[in-house]
């Protein structure tokens, strides 16, 4: 009975960090601090992103500048 209900609880889990992680992509932004671009990454790459501290591997638009920033949540701004 347990081993039939472990991969159900996985999944609806694995569901539900996916969606809290879609949620954060759509509410925050990013800014370089080498040129004061305020941007957003589309939610594949921010799931896709490399990320570690809080901060996520990301690259300007404007300039090009990659690095691991942190978002920002757009109502902060």
């Amino acid at each position: 009975m347990i081993a039939q209900v472990v991969p159900i609880i996985t999944l609806i889990l694995a569901s539900v960090v996916l969606l809290l992680v879609a949620r954060r992509a759509k509410i925050s932004h990013f800014e370089c601090p080498v040129c004061g671009c305020a941007f957003k990454v589309s939610v594949s790459t921010f799931m896709g992103s490399f990320h570690m501290q809080g901060k996520r591997e990301v690259t300007c638009p404007n300039c090009g500048f990659r690095s691991l920033l942190p978002p920002i949540s757009d109502n902060e701004s």
